[in-house]
């Protein structure tokens, strides 16, 4: 916050003494850093509303495993990236927040799913290293920009597999339209902040991509919203008609 805080007074300062507002340039920091901590506090929670609906539902219906394993990698070296960098926390630090949210949900996705353990094993074995990589310095920083670079590939791969699934099925099953909101409006934000902050081409063109795939299942979202309804109604009442069954079994065998 301290960068935050020095640009806030320089403005002031310069407001108070010349009664002007300062350059377009000084207001446009000030402007990218106070949106690059929104979106940090806003991140606490952009995954909320998608747990909570899981957890309400009891199921992972509808929600592909490849999207959030694929999805959680992308917000890693995004984070990554932005640390060997050198850059400014409140220009990634988002993709960390996310990326620990995200998961959550593929632990409530696995275990709802049924996922065998050595697929969870591999999977969050290969977030670990990659991690623990970057910090002892055994992948170096020209290794983090190739595998940067190649991010934005690879935020396309996790997200078309859901935009394919949610188009067959013309349903969106438990994917949450708050955390697509929010999404879409945090890659508009990020975008301006990153030209800002000088994120570089590599940043810029993730935070292009992802905005155009967030748009994209956000309009499944809205336009297959009461197919989705219904499909998940229907899924609620088949579980509670199976505990029914399981209870009434149960009473018969006492």
């Amino acid at each position: 916050m301290a960068d935050l805080f020095n640009t806030t007074k320089v403005v002031l300062k310069h407001v108070l003494e010349t009664r002007s507002l300062p350059e377009v340039d000084l207001l446009k920091l000030l402007i990218s850093q106070m949106l690059g901590y929104a979106i940090l506090a806003g991140a606490c929670i952009t995954k909320l509303p998608q747990i909570l609906l899981i957890r309400q539902a009891g199921s992972a219906e509808g929600l592909s495993k490849e999207m959030f394993e694929i999805e959680t990698y992308t917000l890693l070296i995004s984070a990554l990236y932005g640390y060997t960098r050198q850059l400014p926390f409140n220009t990634y630090g988002e993709s960390l927040i996310l990326a620990i949210q995200n998961l959550v949900i593929m632990g409530l996705v696995y275990g709802y799913s049924r996922t065998p353990v050595l697929r969870r094993m591999a999977v969050w074995g290969a977030y670990v290293a990659l991690t623990v990589g970057v910090f002892t310095g055994h992948i170096p920083n020209d290794t983090m920009e190739t595998f940067a670079g190649a991010n934005t590939a690879v935020v396309m791969l996790s997200r078309l597999p859901q935009v394919v699934k949610n188009f067959s099925a013309r349903s969106t099953g438990t994917l949450s339209g708050i955390t697509a909101g929010i999404n879409v409006l945090g890659c508009v934000v990020r975008i301006f902040t990153t030209l800002q902050a000088g994120g570089g081409p590599v940043m810029l063109r993730s935070y292009v991509v992802s905005l155009v795939i967030n748009a994209a299942l956000l309009l499944q979202i809205i336009a297959y919203r009461k197919n989705t309804a219904a499909q998940l109604q229907a899924q609620r009442a088949r579980a509670e008609a199976e505990r029914k069954r399981e209870g009434g079994e149960s009473r018969k065998d006492k």
